[in-house]
This record gives structure tokens, sequence and C-alpha cells, in this order.
């Protein structure tokens, strides 16, 4: 009889273990971005790059930079959302399907950038998908790229980091940004931009000559609409990535997103870069507060990124912030961005959770009426 009730205690004891870690949330560490530490240094007289640029192409999406939007329209039809930037641009987002999937900059009715995310978009002369050592045997290389806006000139140096997964490349009045997965060297997407997009961006090291081209700060108001559209960007991108590794789609879930959007809120507004909020706790305060039940959660946290699409490759690149994007377990996600602060919230719910829904998306069953009158 004690032999049976050591054994009952044991197993207890390890339910109630098991209990604890699978409802307390992982955490890994925040993702500072390249323009944390990028630095922008003036130069009276700069010596620009011997390599010079590859032919623009001919033919694919990159010939839609410089072009009117109608040329987009009448291409691909109304996009999905219309969204503003810290930019100055307008981010048209076309999210149909991940194998579709393209985001179109438009400044002054003007295209100024595309980023291709689909594997069956054309990106001449890339490809979503293609390796990268094949694009370094087609394409010209060097670790300095030369941007010239106006009479002013535009030097970008590249680190070692960025030469394996965030290249850039120079046609004739064309740029593009490279985003290759480190772990599979796959190109992951390509942003095609023009040279004045490029510098307001400064993704890499620059040294300039001349007039630096800066962005007119957004109003509170705007800088509100942003926040909201880089989440939403955020939400389409994680998932676009889940289908290029054969995973489902996550489930945007309001109420987690409301977890997400105060902790990007939170970091910014008191300084810090954490799990841990000052005020409002760790994750699972924060979404005990919200009323939200799970058995697994976690969350990955970035800043100095200038937007969702370098963010959510930063996150892509990192092998634990990947590990959560890629868990199979997962299947609800809400995205929270505020300014450059960035937030995505993942939960497997509990199995009451589960229940719960799917009781309440069962259809109602409906009985023919009896007549009772006779």
């Amino acid at each position: 009889m004690k032999a049976l009730f050591r054994i009952f205690m044991a197993c207890a004891a390890i339910a109630l273990i098991g209990f604890m870690f699978f409802n307390t949330p992982r955490e890994n560490e925040p993702l500072e971005g390249p323009n944390a530490k990028s630095n922008i240094i003036p130069k009276t007289e700069l010596k620009q790059p011997e390599v010079g640029a590859m032919t623009r192409p001919q033919s694919g999406m990159s010939t839609l930079i410089g072009q009117g939007v109608q040329a987009v329209l009448k291409q691909y039809g109304e996009p999905a959302r219309k969204e503003p930037s810290p930019f100055g641009y307008e981010w048209w987002i076309y999210n149909a399907s991940a194998s579709t999937f393209f985001m179109v900059g438009v400044q002054n009715n003007i295209v100024t950038q595309v980023y291709i995310a689909g594997e069956d978009l054309d990106a001449s002369p890339f490809k979503v998908g293609q390796m990268r050592d094949e694009i370094y045997r087609m394409t010209l290389i060097d670790y300095e790229v030369a941007a010239n806006v106006d009479e002013n000139i535009f030097v970008f140096s590249m680190s070692e980091e960025d030469m394996q997964t965030r290249l850039l490349v120079k046609f004739d009045g064309l740029f593009a940004q490279l985003y290759i997965d480190r772990e599979t060297s796959e190109l992951q997407g390509i942003r095609f931009t023009d040279s004045e997009t490029l510098v307001l961006h400064q993704p890499y090291d620059m040294t300039y000559q001349g007039e630096l081209v800066i962005q007119t700060p957004p109003s509170s108001f705007l800088q509100q609409e942003i926040n909201v559209a880089s989440a939403a960007q955020l939400d389409d991108l994680i998932n676009v990535a889940r289908a290029h590794h054969d995973l489902p789609p996550l489930v945007i879930d309001k109420s987690i997103e409301e977890v997400a959007k105060m902790h990007s809120e939170d970091m910014k507004v008191q300084n810090f870069l954490g799990h841990e909020s000052p005020t409002n706790g760790d994750l699972k305060k924060r979404l005990e507060t919200q009323g939200i039940e799970y058995s697994e959660a976690n969350e990955n946290l970035a800043t100095a990124y200038f937007d969702a699409i370098e963010a959510m490759h930063g996150w892509l690149n990192s092998p634990e912030h990947r590990k959560v994007i890629l868990n199979a377990s997962y299947s609800k996600v809400g995205s929270g961005v505020f300014v450059n602060y960035y937030t995505q919230v993942f939960i497997e719910p509990s199995p009451q959770t589960l229940d719960s829904e799917n009781k309440d998306s069962e259809e109602p069953v409906y009985t023919e009426p009896v007549d009772v009158s006779q």
C-alpha cells in the first residue's frame, strides 16, 4: 500500500512540474537590427566603388519601378490593403496567397519599390528559392555599392553578415536587396528599389558626399496608423514564411495582438528591450491580464529595423527566433509595433479553449417546426 502511495505521489509531482513547464511562456533574447549600430559618415571627397552596375532587367516585376500606378493596377488589380509608411510612400499589399505575395511602394502615384516573397512571381533575374551560390555566380557583387541622388553620392558598405544574408546589388537606375536564409542558403525575398528610397532607408553603413536625404517625421496620428500597418504586415509575412516551410498558417487573434501592441509601446515609452515590463510584468502575467489561456506561449522581440520586412527576415535568420516562427505546435499569433519596436506573441491554446472554440464553430442543428394549432 505504501509503495502504491509513493508511486501516486511521484506521478502527481511529475504532472505538476509538467503543468508548470508547459504553461510557462518561453523566452529568447530580443533582437537588435543593423540600424541600431549603422554608421552614417559625411565625406568631403568620396571615392566610388570600382564595380559598376549590372544591366537593368527587361522583364519581371522590377520593371514596375519608376512607372505610374496604372501599370500595377492593369496587371494585378486593386491591392488588398493600402497602408502608410514612415518614409512618405504608401504600401500596397497583395496577399491573395503565399506563393504570390508581394508589396508595392507608391509615392506620388509612382512605384518606388517592390518587395517579392511569392515563389510564383517573376523577380527576374532572381527567383524566390534560388540558392546563394547561384546568385554569386550570376551577379556582380562587391562590399561597397554606390547610389546617386541628384548630385549627391552615397556609398553603402556591407558587413560579412550582410554578404551572406542581405546582399545589395546595383543595376542601371535600380537596386535589389536580396534576403537570404542563413540556414538553407535560399533566397527568401527580393526588394527592388530606386536610389532615393534606398538612401531614405539607410539599411547599411553609409558614407556620403553632398546633402543627406532625410525623411520627414510623421505626425503622432499618422504614426499610429503606421504602427497598425506594420503589425498587419508582420502577420502577412509570418504566414508567408510558414507556407514556404510547409507549415499551416497561424490564426491572427485580436486579443493576442493587443498584448503584443501594448508591449511594443511599453518598450519604446519606458526605454527597455526585454520580455519583462517594469509595469506590466512578463509574458505570463500580460497574457493573464487579457484573460488568454494557453498550453504554451512564446514571444519574439526586435528593434532597430526600419520596417516589418527587415524585422521578419532578421528573426528568420536568428536561430532561436526562427524556431518560434516555424514551431508547428503554435496555431495563433498576434503582432504589435510601436515606431521601431516589434513584438510577436505565439500561442498554443489550452484544450479547454479549443473545445470552446470548436463548440462555437459547430453548425446549429435546425428541426422542422411543429404545428400545434390543431
